[in-house]
């Protein structure tokens, strides 16, 4: 069982069930094929469906495509940028826990440096304020870290 992300959040895809060579062959009119791979994808039946249901279909189809072009139109480097700010906010949310989740927050930490370390020549201007971002989220770390010591060696 896999997902398929769509709109409104992350729908179960069964990849289990068999898959027809393509909608004419499961009695679906041409100009809907793409409306049936999608609900398929997402384990619904075209045919079973309202109108209203197949409008609101499409109406997701079209924001996907909409959204995967604005993405392809996107620089590589501004998409990395963005996808890795997000491992700084992970960082600081497994440091925020109660208690801090230092090895999750250690595994986010060294997929960041993996991730600069390998293509960090290529994001361009982004890759000195990643990498200072980098430094943060170690610091973050260590202080959190730090501080966690200091209050059990506190209690002992």
């Amino acid at each position: 069982m896999g997902s398929l992300w769509t709109p409104d959040g992350e729908r179960p895809v069964d990849t289990s069930a068999p898959q027809p060579a393509d909608a004419a062959d499961a009695g679906v009119p041409q100009e809907d094929e793409a409306l049936a791979m999608a609900a398929q994808a997402i384990g619904l039946d075209l045919s079973t469906m309202s109108e209203e249901d197949r409008q609101q279909l499409r109406e997701e189809l079209a924001e996907m495509t909409r959204v995967r072009a604005q993405v392809a139109a996107t620089p590589v480097g501004e998409v990395l940028t963005s996808h890795l700010m997000r491992f700084f906010d992970l960082v600081l949310i497994y440091l925020d826990a109660s208690p801090p989740k230092f090895n999750d927050a250690a595994v986010v930490i060294e997929a960041f440096r993996a991730v600069l370390d390998t293509v960090g020549d290529q994001l361009g201007e982004h890759q000195a304020m990643l990498r200072d971002t980098l430094g943060q989220a170690q610091m973050v770390f260590v202080q959190v870290k730090d501080a966690m010591d200091a209050a059990e060696a506190g209690d002992a």
